[in-house]
């Protein structure tokens, strides 16, 4: 029997039990899906944390060559029952010392290979680099992590979904049971009666009403009944619709919400993880006089890549809250940010390129004496890093880049008719080139041609950073001919220059007693040396409550605090109650919040109660300095 000819009620139950079924089916596979990819994600995060703390441990044995420490830092990987296999490489490759010990040459790589992380059949294995603290390279740590944790938790929610598609298609199964006879009732009542009026052929009963009798009274009561249900049904549209829309709103609420607690543990771990990064790199270029050329080059570049990550974390920040993006424009140099992004996306275009068997070179063609233009150079910089990796990617046997940078008039882009408005920075390659339907799609998110190797994001977010610009993009490529991405930003209408750089050197300030609480003790430990350099006499306390014993204890003893430094998120007492705590014992002494949520807050006048200054995550500094000597 086919599906048409089923009874009304079992069609009902079947349509009912079918859709649940599917619906949960779907929604469970997505969670496994989820489950399974940021899994392997922590997973490579938490390997190449491991790998960074035994590199870290090995520096000494490598610099000494003492094979006996070598392997006591391995021996202590056997609390971490998931790390089947590890080895130091010394720096001329050779194997140093291995876990475990007993290991043959066979279980290990004959020699280190790319440094970095990647899943090999059923293990995760990569490559870290031993380094001193100079930047010295000692050797090459060597992992390798079974999947069985990635296994278990699969199995298990693979068994949690069964059981849940299973009970839920129970009760739906009573639930249709109970409720299609809300539909099918009425309806095989209509039929019925339709029924022995078509048998009886009396159709006179329909359109005639003999008085009172039942006949009458079914053709009325069946007439009215439609006129309801016309009624009720342009009723229940009208509330569907709102209820549609309200679901709708909930959902995207709720998933809002979802993204705002991770973009609030996001925005907190990788601030605490940048800031002695930022702390330390600003410290080198101010007291080092003597570095080389090549030395204060680097930092420079690992300070503004610090910059560019805070940055980011601020836009997904902004994304979350639902508002409009509030960005500040300033002075930018083009030609200075095509050449710090050359220089930053060389590991990409150049070197890997080389690895592979192939030549792509790099040529700028900049104009002299560019005019300045107003932006965010984060997100400039961002754009430029997307356009060039798409580009080195387009040249599968190599080729050239050219970006350059030049003046367009209103009348065209030649700049001949009339004064300048634009000014443009254009990047070529001699790639495969684009047809017009992938020109046409290609600022689509989550449109990509690299299949399972692109992301489709990278030209959505250049083309959602040139609308915040005002500015516009303009694509020029055929297939065989390469691609030319032009970037046209506007030209203020008053001519602007670039900010003098910001002063450096310590501030001419009283010296002072400080506590500095936070739960991270590498962030604790950089601004403690860093303030400690300028004269002030610092005490950390590591998380909330250890910061108000501290505070406490310091004004019984007859040492105050003249400042309190603490992060807004920690746990069990957060910077809030450590702010208040300091105010109920002693009102006049200052409180500055340090947080990644710091510049928003100040600019929205929200200034939580019991804090004098909002500073933000990863601290600058500058601005300690000038905090600091304000009290």
């Amino acid at each position: 029997m086919s599906f048409e000819d089923f009874p009304i009620r079992r069609k009902l139950m079947t349509i009912m039990l079918g859709t649940s079924g599917v619906v949960l089916l779907l929604v469970c596979s997505v969670f496994l899906g989820y489950e399974f990819f940021t899994f392997r994600t922590s997973s490579v995060q938490q390997l190449s944390t491991l790998g960074e703390v035994i590199a870290s441990n090995s520096t000494a044995a490598l610099a000494f060559d003492n094979r006996d420490d070598a392997s006591e830092v391995l021996a202590a990987l056997a609390a971490e029952r998931h790390i089947v296999a590890a080895c130091l490489y010394d720096n001329q490759g050779r194997v140093f010392a291995r876990y475990p010990s007993g290991s043959g040459d066979a279980v290990f790589p004959a020699l280190p290979g790319a440094d970095g992380y990647r899943f090999e059949k059923n293990h995760l294995a990569g490559f870290a680099p031993v380094v001193q603290v100079k930047g010295r390279r000692l050797g090459t740590l060597y992992l390798r992590s079974d999947m069985a944790a990635l296994f278990d938790r699969l199995r298990l929610y693979a068994v949690i979904s069964v059981l849940v598609i299973g009970g839920s298609s129970m009760v739906a199964y009573v639930l249709s049971r109970k409720l299609q006879k809300q539909i099918s009732g009425p309806i095989l009542a209509l039929a019925e009666t339709a029924k022995a009026v078509s048998e009886r052929r009396d159709y006179s009963v329909r359109a005639r009403t003999f008085g009172r009798d039942e006949t009458g009274a079914l053709t009325a009561a069946f007439n009215e009944m439609l006129a309801q249900i016309q009624e009720q049904n342009l009723a229940l549209q009208r509330a569907y619709d709102e209820l549609r829309q309200t679901q709708q709103a909930i959902l995207q609420q709720e998933r809002l919400r979802a993204l705002g607690q991770i973009a609030s543990g996001v925005a907190h771990d990788i601030n605490n993880a940048i800031s002695p990064a930022s702390l330390y790199a600003e410290a080198l270029l101010e007291r080092e006089p003597n570095l080389s050329a090549r030395a204060r080059s680097y930092l420079t570049t690992i300070q503004r890549a610090i910059d560019d990550v805070a940055q980011t974390v601020s836009r997904l920040r902004e994304f979350y809250r639902q508002r409009k993006p509030q960005i500040t424009l300033t002075p930018v140099d083009l030609n200075q940010l095509v050449g710090q992004m050359a220089d930053l996306t060389r590991a990409h275009w150049a070197d890997m390129a080389q690895q592979s068997g192939i030549s792509v070179e790099m040529r700028m063609e900049l104009l002299p004496a560019l005019p300045v233009v107003l932006g965010v150079e984060s997100e400039i910089r961002d754009a430029l890093a997307n356009i060039i990796f798409n580009a080195a990617d387009a040249m599968p046997d190599g080729g050239t880049i050219t970006i350059r940078t030049r003046v367009a008039g209103p009348g065209g882009a030649d700049g001949r008719s009339g004064a300048p408005a634009h000014a443009t920075v254009e990047i070529s390659d001699t790639g495969i080139g684009m047809d017009e339907e992938t020109k046409r799609r290609c600022f689509e998110p989550f449109f990509t041609t690299k299949g399972e190797g692109g992301t489709g994001l990278g030209l959505a977010m250049v083309y959602g950073a040139m609308r915040r610009h005002d500015a516009a993009i303009e694509i020029d490529s055929a297939p065989g001919r390469g691609t030319t991405f032009r970037l046209c930003f506007p030209l203020p209408a008053e001519p602007v220059e670039l900010a003098p750089p910001a002063a450096s050197g310590p501030a001419a300030a009283k010296r002072l007693r400080v506590l500095v609480v936070d739960d991270d003790r590498v962030l604790l430990d950089s601004i403690a040396e860093t303030l400690e350099y300028d004269g002030h006499q610092i005490v950390t306390a590591n998380g909330g409550q250890r910061g108000i014993d501290e505070f406490l204890a310091g004004q019984r003893a007859g040492r105050p605090f003249a400042v309190v430094i603490t992060d807004l998120g920690m746990p069990e007492v957060d910077g809030l109650r450590v702010a208040a705590a300091v105010k109920s014992v002693s009102p006049g002494t200052p409180v500055f919040l340090l947080t990644g949520w710091g510049q928003g807050m100040a600019e929205e006048g929200r200034a939580p109660e019991n804090v004098d200054r909002m500073l933000t995550k990863p601290p600058k500094l500058r601005e300690l300095r000038e905090a600091l000597a304000s009290v």
